[in-house]
């Protein structure tokens, strides 16, 4: 943003005046192409718009106007009033261009806008001053005039009615036809506006959904650094806006249940959806498959104390801290590996070994928690999801049968719940299934509360109060948080706030940092930690020297990242397909 600023500033110097285009240099929409915006009333509408402008462009010599288009016969039905409103709504300030038009005001240089356009002066001025231009010296628009910028006409009668010597102005226009040449034919010096690096984390224009998304999250970050809240406000807000109206639709199908939202992991989906809804009463679940062990432990329901445990090499000693237990000394250093655990001889050890673990009466204050929230059947469970363990949890504990409104969901989900008892917002192909599971980790420690995990609780003044694990705050996790409710905010009283973001184009900037991650995504992630049954890094490689000079950790650390493919893209900052790489070496 700075360099657009200042070089435009530096070119004025030496003029009177500097005179600018409206559309694509002093403003912005937030749609894919001009014409996208009549799509937002419907595809009949849009296709009878674009075809009464083509017949009135077709009858008339002089530029035409807003009028000319609605007296077509395709149109009678409709008000022009309706398509200056959304004019106005999506129209969204060039925020380099906009500073730049501040210096040049303060400095007293006149300032003027020019522009090709079939919409009334009065409109565009209203757009402008909506945009924060409320400094300029007058304007000129082809509706008004009847000519255009492309054949210098416009340009000549700028001149004319200023009183200026085409020497004493400079113009800036984003067009090499009509803004460039067609100045040069008037004898004004141009200066062509280029078009703004893409901002990462956005979605493929492919249609005009997805061309408006993208157009709304580059229009207020172009040319901005891009932080935590910049990577927040691209990956993470779509994706939550799209989530909380699926959870949102789902509510209504079970109107009685009350909503739990899951801590920690949907921690910013809660905030959002309050945002979002603020007059529905929403409830945070302060409980983790750690901290329900004990009480599991007590009630001696070994199978499912056996699936709440880490998918991970554990020794009996991590199995019973794990439990808030304790374990027998002359087994404590025993190795299980819990990822293959389902097979025969694993779940038999396990289950012998649990029933050797001396439970703590940590689980007599799990029970009076759970009682105290009050969970009853036909209540709402919200939570990121894989297999729907949590739900299965608090289901034998509490009694009761819960709805699950999962984000995602594996293979284990369907066995152990009914489809109506257990829902999933993405439903991905196997490709983008597999990359999301690559990438699941980064996504939970995102969107989840910074502190430690709930692993027990305490009473404190006559209440339960939580007991967590102790957590190193990060800062960049505030910051994307932060990033994804300004989203929110700002697409709420958007003119897009209608449009139903899918869970397909939703996740999208997510997969695409996962399997290609950029420069700036992996230095505000890559040094993060998660937590899985241990610490882990997500993706922190040592210098390749080292690896050369000790080959034999490479393998270690890799084994240890959670995010693999931002791991190889750290090591070698290499234009190669890590995430094809790692796919195939998944299969």
């Amino acid at each position: 943003m700075k360099n657009i600023t200042e070089t435009i500033v530096r070119l004025a110097a030496s003029y009177e005046a500097v005179a600018f285009d409206v559309f694509d240099t002093l403003l912005k929409r937030d749609v894919g192409s001009p014409t996208d915006l009549f799509w937002l009333r419907g595809a009949e509408f849009a296709k009878m718009r674009t075809e009464a402008e083509a017949k009135a462009r077709s009858s008339e010599k002089r530029e035409v106007t807003l009028a000319d288009i609605y007296a077509q016969p395709e149109l009678s039905d409709w008000e022009p009033a309706q398509e200056c409103a959304e004019e106005l709504a999506a129209s969204v300030a060039n925020r380099p261009v906009l500073e730049a038009v501040r210096a040049l005001h303060a400095q007293r240089k006149r300032v003027y806008f020019i522009s090709d356009m079939y919409l009334p002066q009065e409109q565009i001025h209203a757009m402008l001053l909506r945009c924060g231009y409320d400094m300029l010296d007058g304007g000129f628009v082809s509706s008004s005039y009847g000519v255009q910028k492309r054949s210098g006409a416009l340009f000549h009668r700028f001149l004319r009615e200023t009183g200026l010597k085409a020497g004493q102005v400079l113009f800036v226009g984003d067009s090499w036809r009509a803004d460039v040449l067609g100045a040069a034919l008037a004898g004004i010096r141009a200066w062509h506006l280029p078009a703004p690096q893409p901002v990462q984390g956005t979605v493929e224009a492919q249609d005009c959904l997805s061309g408006a998304l993208r157009a709304f999250v580059e229009n207020r970050l172009s040319g901005v650094p891009y932080d935590g809240i910049a990577l927040g406000f691209s990956v993470l807000g779509p994706l939550q806006i799209a989530y909380c109206r699926w959870i949102h639709a789902q509510r209504q199908i079970h109107k009685a249940g009350r909503i739990y939202f899951l801590a920690r992991d949907m921690y910013l989906t809660r905030a959002v959806y309050s945002l979002l809804y603020p007059k529905e009463e929403t409830f945070y679940l302060e409980v983790s498959r750690r901290s329900l062990c004990p009480a599991l432990l007590t009630q001696q329901k070994y199978d499912l104390v056996a699936a709440a445990l880490p998918r991970q090499m554990l020794s009996v000693r991590q199995i019973a801290a794990y439990c808030d237990a304790t374990c027998p000394s002359d087994c404590a250093e025993i190795q299980l590996n819990l990822k293959e655990q389902g097979q025969g001889r694993i779940q038999e050890q396990l289950q012998t070994i649990l029933k050797t673990l001396q439970p703590s009466d940590g689980s007599r204050q799990m029970s009076t928690y759970l009682e105290s929230i009050g969970l009853r059947d036909g209540d709402i469970l919200v939570d990121i999801g894989s297999g729907g363990t949590t739900q299965m949890l608090l289901e034998s504990l509490c009694g009761i049968r819960l709805y699950g409104l999962q984000l995602s969901g594996d293979e284990r989900l369907c066995t152990r719940f009914p489809e109506e008892r257990a829902k999933v917002f993405l439903n991905l192909p196997s490709t983008a299934f597999r990359l999301y599971w690559a990438g699941q980790p980064i996504l939970e420690r995102m969107i989840s509360q910074d502190v430690g995990p709930a692993i027990g609780y305490f009473r404190e003044n006559g209440q339960i109060t939580v007991h967590r694990g102790t957590q190193k705050k990060e800062p960049v996790i505030s910051q994307l948080q932060q990033g994804a409710l300004a989203f929110a905010r700002e697409w709420e009283t958007s003119v897009l706030q209608e449009l139903d973001i899918s869970a397909a184009l939703a996740i999208e900037p997510f997969l695409k940092l996962v399997g290609s991650p950029e420069k700036d995504q992996l230095l505000l992630l890559g040094d993060l930690s998660v937590e899985d049954g241990g610490i882990y890094p997500l993706a922190a490689p040592k210098k390749i020297l080292h690896y050369l000079l000790h080959p034999r950790e490479l393998k270690k650390d890799l084994q240890l990242a959670r995010w693999k493919i931002g791991f190889l893209a750290r090591l070698l900052p290499l234009r190669l397909p890590y995430d094809r790489l790692y796919l195939a070496m998944k299969k």
